[in-house]
């Protein structure tokens, strides 16, 4: 089987509410998460979901970890603020993640350096870098905020539509060569986006909404009415 867990967003009583109620429905060594990016940011504890998926990848080499683009953002501000690191950013790109989010990240981890990006530790950067923009397997498509539809194009310079796109790809009806599941855009009644051609998996988690998973077994045709989720509130 396959999981694919939507934005956790710093929300780690929801994830560990998700994890268990993976294992209690019988997850098993070889069945594989997909994480789909946003794991910072928001939510109060984004140190502890950081720590709690680097020990679920010691647990589970199987495991896929995706992009959001609020990881993105941390990774960029953490370029421009280190002056050790050259990067071709400025702060003006990057000031936004200031306000959406990163003061909860940044205040997750011990004041125990008068610079922000010092204070998060080796592992978790590593992490961040070694996260995937995409994933494919069996017929699916995993990537955090969608694809662009073969008619469209993208014009935001510097910008991976991967973890940015929105409303032309949550509305196009292309074929995109697999069904995309995706998270970013949080979801009307905090419930899951169910399509012909794609199915979104973020359900407000940083919100009030649940943490939302979607299970899949890989053997079978997808049928966008026999979707099936798991949740944690």
């Amino acid at each position: 089987m396959i999981y694919a867990i939507g934005d956790i967003h710093g929300e780690l009583r929801k994830l560990h509410r998700l994890v268990q109620k993976l294992e209690t429905a019988g997850l098993k060594p070889d069945d594989r998460l997909v994480f789909i990016g946003d794991y910072v940011d928001r939510g109060p504890e984004s140190s502890g979901v950081i720590e709690l998926l680097i020990r679920l990848r010691d647990q589970r080499p199987n495991t896929v970890f995706l992009r959001g683009n609020h990881d993105q953002a941390m990774m960029d501000a953490r370029d421009v603020f280190d002056p050790t690191r050259t990067t071709e950013r400025t702060l003006d790109d990057v000031a936004w993640w200031f306000s959406y989010g990163a003061k909860e990240t940044i205040a997750s981890y011990p004041d125990t350096n008068p610079s922000w990006h010092q204070r998060i530790p080796p592992a978790h950067w590593e992490f961040l870098e070694s996260t995937q923009m995409e994933y494919r397997e069996s017929g699916y498509i995993f990537v955090h905020a969608g694809l662009v539809p073969p008619d469209e194009k993208w014009c935001e310079p510097n910008t991976d539509p991967r973890l940015w796109i929105r409303e032309k790809f949550i509305g196009s009806k292309a074929d995109f060569g697999g069904i995309v599941v995706f998270g970013h855009t949080p979801q009307d009644l905090f419930m899951p986006c169910v399509m012909a051609n794609k199915v979104g998996i973020d359900t407000g988690a940083c919100y009030g909404g649940p943490l939302t998973a979607i299970s899949i077994d890989p053997s079978k045709p997808y049928q966008r009415e026999k979707a099936s989720f798991v949740n944690a509130t």
